[in-house]
């Protein structure tokens, strides 16, 4: 049987709060230490009791800065540049609006597939829809007289060769 999820929620008493702090201190340190150890990555840990309490510093304060320097200075030279929420939300736009343009030209070359096999799907096409089926089958056009003249030129070739 599986224990109940613990409901997160701010201690109100405040000895049960300051016990709890001193428990999951110790833990949080035996957990940081752990993942540098076995993960072999700096790590530090930057803790604030109270406001009139001392900042606590794992491993130690130097350690401590010298980590968020190089931390820093690695996002400082990062290859990604930081997106702010209307960047990011016009980049977000910009690629739908690929994929949809990507989308409506699949759809129209299916609507012509449709229509070259169909003719009766012709009926029920509006000018526009028209007008694209006309230059596909202009396309078509050019493309099977492009084939015939490559293959009587090749043939003729071939007679003059003999």
């Amino acid at each position: 049987m599986t224990r109940p999820a613990v409901k997160y929620q701010f201690l109100l008493n405040e000895q049960k709060r300051k016990a709890t702090l001193r428990k999951r201190k110790a833990s949080l340190i035996k957990k940081m230490n752990e993942l540098k150890i076995l993960c072999d990555v700096d790590a530090c840990l930057v803790m604030y009791d109270t406001p009139e309490a001392p900042v606590e510093v794992w491993p130690s304060h130097s350690e401590a800065m010298r980590i968020i320097e190089k931390f820093d200075e690695a996002r400082m030279v990062s290859p990604y540049p930081e997106l702010d929420r209307k960047a990011f939300i016009q980049k977000s736009i910009s690629k739908a609006e690929k994929q949809l343009k990507r989308q409506k030209e699949k759809n129209a070359k299916l609507l012509m597939e449709i229509c070259l096999n169909d003719i009766n799907a012709v009926n029920g096409l509006n000018p526009e829809e028209l007008h694209s089926l006309c230059g596909a089958l202009d396309n078509q056009l050019k493309l099977i007289d492009e084939a015939i003249n490559a293959k009587t030129f090749t043939v003729k070739g071939k007679e003059q060769m003999s």
